[in-house]
């Protein structure tokens, strides 16, 4: 073993090779024996494609052009940009937004009018297609609707419109023979994991649906309804406190399987599948125990759960036909795939994220971390150690600490590989991921604990847990550092501002000013900090008090600021400001604007470029030198 500072480790994976054939695996779908997929492709800009593993022939096949982008922007995050039935496909694409039916040759047919109009959760009936409708014409606000559009006429009025009146809708649920549609609804400040209601009504050809409500308490949050084989409608409901399993079979919604374990993750878009329902009557189904993710079977005769023989420690995109499932699987070193096969086993793999897998001697095992934060309350998360077959730190010397700060912030951190981990243990990093207060897996409970606390209980959270590891003797306490995007950006320039744990700190297109949120955001997050904040101006000194920008004074620790030039969910002067106050300060900061990326990079070069900087970044605040294999001067 060769011993090397830490952070200076050669590392396979340079930021190169992070976008190299890497795929991102998303939207999985089932028609008979084919199965599809959307796939994302760095070396293609970040374009959307649709892809078909053929069931007769296992060739794997894109479905759409060159030049075809299939992607959702309803809500902003998009999702149930396709949907596919005995052979139609349809799809929603970029930049033009418009709803087109897929030939045969791959080509287009637009089916909805130029302009006004965005389209998602895509699903296919028998000669039409439902679609929740976002109509962006000038008002104040999108407006959200629930449409039938025909998949012969174009549809110049933007489809016949079957719900109206709410803020938001959800992805509909078709009964199989076509006569039945549930749809979620909910209205601000609510987001879907607070109240959401659903509803379901007879879908007749003329006139207005007759809907019912089947479940919409104060307080509760259900989603994604499935229809079964029998007409038995199924849905996520956490009343128990968990989001559990619950069914409607004519006599009133009833709980399936009742466990203190969470089944569904939070609909922040409109194509997730977290359940599927199996002809026979089983259900196929995912949770999270112990820190990592479990599949099951479960047969509603005798009320069993049994393992499904896979292995993995992540599971979603659930799906299933005649006795088959489809899974998107990630395991501790290799990242997700999608399989198909009989609940039983064995599975066949249809496609994997990235065709060279990391060397398992350079993956480092993912490992539960719980911790007890200044509340009293515990606290959990994913510790990774540095890994490397060949090398070893300096005796004696402890690695520094990177705390990646998920997303949402209901979103988690799952246990399985990810390469933007890997990036970090393979040069000598400890990396701890924190599912702080606020995220999903936890049950109700520990989701609300952000409610009216963000930007305080999350900030203790991943300071404690930091803070818990040098006290364990794992890491360097004097050498922490933190990263995060979106809301996890947020909470890294609190972090910073409101604490010294930290030595350096990147925000990845990171909240700096909340009160710019309240009116500089889409409609989906505008009212969002109503609960998660106080509402606005009422609570206006609270939104002061809890903005990085209000608190550079305090700043704790070094900052690099990575935002995308048209984000319309932060928006780049967020970081401009944010920049501009640092150096009138005289704080360290650097500021790099993508201009052609939005919320999330997309393109391989904005990610090699961001990871290049990142890691040049922490090398001059925490004293190492990065591998030569990374370049530092961009």
């Amino acid at each position: 073993m060769t011993s090397l500072p830490f952070g200076s480790w050669p590392s396979p994976l340079s930021p190169d090779a992070m976008t190299a054939a890497t795929r991102m695996l998303d939207e999985v779908r089932v028609d008979g024996p084919d199965t599809y997929w959307l796939e994302s492709r760095p070396w293609e800009g970040g374009r959307v494609v649709l892809v078909r593993h053929v069931g007769g022939t296992g060739a794997v096949e894109d479905v759409v052009g060159d030049e075809v982008n299939v992607r959702s922007r309803v809500h902003e995050y998009g999702g149930g940009a396709y949907a596919v039935r005995s052979g139609t496909v349809v799809i929603t694409t970029m930049p033009d937004l418009r709803v087109h039916v897929v030939s045969a040759d791959g080509s287009l047919r637009a089916i909805t009018p130029e302009g006004g109009f965005r389209y998602g959760g895509l699903v296919l009936g028998d000669g039409f297609v439902l679609a929740v409708r976002e109509e962006h014409s000038g008002a104040a606000e999108a407006g959200n609707t629930l449409v039938r559009l025909s998949l012969d006429g174009d549809n110049a009025d933007g489809g016949a419109v079957l719900w109206e009146g709410t803020d938001f809708v959800g992805r509909p649920a078709l009964s199989a023979d076509g006569t039945e549609v549930a749809v979620v609804t909910w209205d601000h400040p609510n987001m879907p994991w607070d109240t959401t209601t659903l509803r379901r009504a007879a879908l007749v050809d003329h006139g207005p649906l007759e809907w019912s409500v089947v479940e919409g308490r104060a307080d509760v949050s259900v989603g994604q309804p499935t229809f079964g084989p029998d007409g038995s409608l199924w849905f996520v409901s956490d009343e128990s406190g968990w989001w559990n399993l619950t069914c409607d079979s004519g006599a009133g919604p009833a709980p399936v399987h009742p466990m203190e374990a969470d089944v569904m993750q939070p609909q922040w878009v409109l194509g997730m599948s977290d359940f599927a329902l199996l002809e026979d009557g089983r259900v196929l189904v995912h949770w999270w125990a112990d820190g990592v993710g479990r599949l099951g079977m479960l047969d509603r005769g005798s009320g069993e759960l049994v393992d499904v023989p896979l292995e993995g420690v992540q599971f979603d995109q659930l799906q299933s036909v005649g006795d088959e499932v489809v899974v998107r699987v990630g395991t501790l070193s290799q990242l997700p795939s999608v399989v198909r096969g009989p609940a039983e086993g064995p599975f066949t793999t249809l496609r994997r994220s990235r065709d060279e897998g990391l060397d398992p001697a350079y993956a480092s095992t993912a490992q539960p971390w719980t911790w007890t934060n200044t509340g009293g309350d515990d606290v959990h998360g994913i510790f990774l150690a540095p890994t490397h077959p060949e090398v070893t730190g300096p005796e004696g010397e402890l690695p520094p600490l990177l705390v990646f700060v998920h997303g949402g912030p209901t979103s988690r951190t799952e246990a399985g590989l990810q390469l933007a981990r890997a990036f970090w243990t393979t040069r000598g990093f400890a990396v701890l991921d924190v599912n702080y207060s606020g995220s999903t897996g936890h049950g109700r409970a520990y989701r609300d604990r952000l409610l009216g606390q963000w930007g305080v209980i999350d900030i203790d959270d991943v300071v404690t847990g930091a803070r818990s590891l040098a006290d364990a003797g794992f890491v360097d306490g004097n050498r922490l550092a933190i990263r995060g995007g979106s809301a996890g950006g947020y909470t890294v320039l609190r972090a910073l501002t409101s604490s010294d744990a930290f030595a350096a700190g990147t925000s990845l297109f990171g909240i700096a000013d909340l009160e710019a949120m309240t009116t500089d955001t889409h409609k989906f997050e505008s009212r969002y900090l109503d609960r998660m904040v106080g509402p606005y101006p009422e609570a206006k000194d609270v939104y002061v008090e809890r903005s990085p920008i209000h608190h550079l004074d305090s700043l704790g620790g070094a900052v690099l600021l990575l935002q995308g030039g048209i984000d319309e969910v932060v928006p780049p002067a967020q970081a401009e400001v944010m920049a501009a106050g640092m150096r009138a300060a005289g704080e360290e900061v650097e500021l790099v604007i993508y201009p052609d990326e939005g919320h999330g990079f997309r393109a391989a070069a904005t990610i090699q470029d961001a990871l290049s900087r990142e890691l040049a970044f922490y090398g001059r605040v925490l004293g190492f030198t990065p591998c030569p294999d990374t370049p530092t001067d961009n």
